[in-house]
């Protein structure tokens, strides 16, 4: 029996490689998993992947070229960010089944959609991506600090989240991306995201900090009580779309339970109201169309 250890999708595809170069079935190999690690968070000590051994069953010979689907390399990456906390090397050792199956049997395997393994792995998957999803609508960022003076004010913001697998990694170039002009910290228990506006840098994770609150808070409680629409609220399916145990990461929670128990009353008073006028909105574009057309004429005397 072989012994595998591997914390990333890079160190199981070097292992696999390894594995598969020596012709070791995926029955004779035993894969252990250890704490769900970033590539990048243990970039400074080890080098991981093709340039380097990663378990006992490295080989230095040369590997053969091996070319497996698109979809599998897609869907593998995404499960390895699966975790299943009663038997977390599971996945490792369902990956490299599937693995074998498509290099030495059948590259079809994929489209085999009844086949135990291949939904156990699109199930994998669909849960990532599932969690990615959530993780991008329900990060709140907090500010924790800030430096400098009112009108040069250097800000560091924080968030604390607990996604339901590694997926840190995964989602960080969206927050990079979608806040570029702010410096943040995403903390999870499987992996922390940094961003000083120039640098996206990962560490391992942290237990939960104290709770903070900010000036933010408000602003997105007066957001979601105007964007609330009383007439519209379908409790089951907003629950759906925003499960309560996300509710603690929402500054705007507090407002769901008193605007949801008065929404009846609300509509109500919506329908006894005067009726408004059609014409509202492109009555008061005119007047500000006025308004820029007499500024203009002004600038221009």
């Amino acid at each position: 029996m072989h012994q595998a250890h591997v914390t990333n999708f890079d160190e199981w595809r070097a292992t696999a490689r390894n594995l598969l170069s020596m012709e070791i079935a995926p029955e004779q190999v035993h894969w252990d998993a250890g704490a769900q690690i970033s590539l990048w968070a243990e970039a400074e000590d080890a080098v991981v992947g093709d340039s380097a051994p990663s378990s006992p069953c490295a080989s230095r010979r040369t590997k053969p070229q091996l070319r497996v689907p698109a979809q599998f390399i897609s869907l593998a990456r995404a499960a390895s960010c699966f975790i299943d906390a009663k038997v977390p090397a599971e996945k490792w050792s369902l990956l490299y089944s599937l693995l074998w199956r498509l290099v030495r049997y059948d590259r079809r395997t994929l489209s085999l959609t009844t086949d135990p393994q291949v939904q156990c792995l699109n199930r994998m998957a669909r849960a990532v991506s599932r969690d990615c999803h959530k993780m991008k609508a329900f990060v709140r960022f907090q500010r924790v600090c800030t430096r400098g003076t009112p009108a040069n004010s250097d800000a560091f913001f924080t968030a604390w989240f607990e996604p339901d697998h590694a997926i840190v990694e995964r989602v960080a170039p969206f927050f990079a991306k979608r806040f570029a002009g702010m410096s943040w910290s995403i903390l999870t228990p499987y992996g922390c995201a940094h961003w000083n506006q120039r640098v996206l840098s990962l560490s391992t994770g942290v237990p939960r900090p104290p709770a903070v609150s900010d000036e933010y808070e408000l602003f997105w409680q007066t957001y979601y009580c105007h964007i609330f629409n009383p007439a519209r609220l379908k409790e089951q399916a907003m629950q759906s779309e925003m499960p309560k145990k996300y509710w603690r990461y929402l500054p705007e929670s507090v407002c769901i339970k008193p605007l949801a128990s008065g929404a009846a009353a609300s509509t109500q008073q919506m329908l006894d109201a005067d009726r408004t006028d059609p014409l509202r909105v492109r009555s008061r574009s005119s007047r500000v169309r006025e308004a820029q057309d007499t500024l203009r004429a002004q600038n221009r005397q």
